[in-house]
């Protein structure tokens, strides 16, 4: 059988398709107004991306009253999968296909010091605040809202959260201290799994999350 005209990848050139770029002299696309040189300022970075924990769905916020910063984070990431479904047809030899729904989920990890651990900080702004009145209280703890939080198994951290991820670049913006790229709201957070890591040559003492999130929301703010 003949082999179709428009399988054959010559045809890209035949048709007109422009082949000869200044790839010596020129980058693919500008950065922001300029070329690659001044990628550092116009890139985000770790050090420009700021997290903070809030309630369980961005509706629930109330400005930034109830966010909270989380600090010594060293390490996090995002993965997004949805369920491809390959179709095919009867007389057919191509396939299509459809998408189900997409799912959502979170790695975190943050070192542990004389401040909220990752558990207590995550959750801080996830239920009513603890008073005498309402006979609530964090099981197994001396105070409304402990510092340190280590056992999952609490039906205190059962309670979802939400946390907002700001990325900003190093340099480019009007006040001189970055550009603010975009902002997202991981909503429904719920903690799948929690651990902590001793080992003696180490500095520190490393905890870790897995979450699972139900929607990721996009953020609107002022530049």
């Amino acid at each position: 059988m003949a082999t179709a005209e428009s399988d054959r990848l010559s045809t890209v050139g035949e048709a007109g398709f422009g082949l000869g770029w200044d790839w010596k002299g020129s980058y693919i696309d500008k950065l922001a107004t300029e070329g690659y040189e001044r990628f550092s300022q116009f890139s985000a970075s770790p050090d420009t991306t700021a997290l903070f924990a809030g309630p369980a769905r961005y509706t629930g916020l109330s400005g930034a009253a109830n966010l909270i910063p989380i600090g010594l984070a060293d390490g996090i990431g995002l993965q997004s999968s949805a369920g491809i479904q390959p179709l095919y047809e009867i007389g057919s030899n191509r396939a299509f296909f459809t998408r189900g729904k997409t799912t959502h989920s979170l790695s975190m990890g943050k070192m542990l010091a004389d401040q909220a651990n990752i558990l207590a900080a995550l959750s801080k702004s996830a239920y009513r605040p603890l008073t005498a009145s309402n006979g609530s209280s964090a099981p197994g703890a001396t105070s409304p809202n402990p510092d340190i939080m280590m056992n999952l198994e609490s039906e205190y951290l059962n309670v979802p959260f939400g946390l907002l991820l700001v990325f900003k670049t190093r340099g480019g913006g009007a006040d001189g201290y970055g550009k603010a790229l975009t902002a997202l709201y991981l909503e429904y957070c719920m903690f799948a799994s929690y651990a902590f890591n001793i080992a003696s040559q180490s500095p520190v003492i490393q905890e870790s999350v897995q979450i699972a999130l139900d929607r990721i929301v996009p953020v609107s703010f002022q530049a």
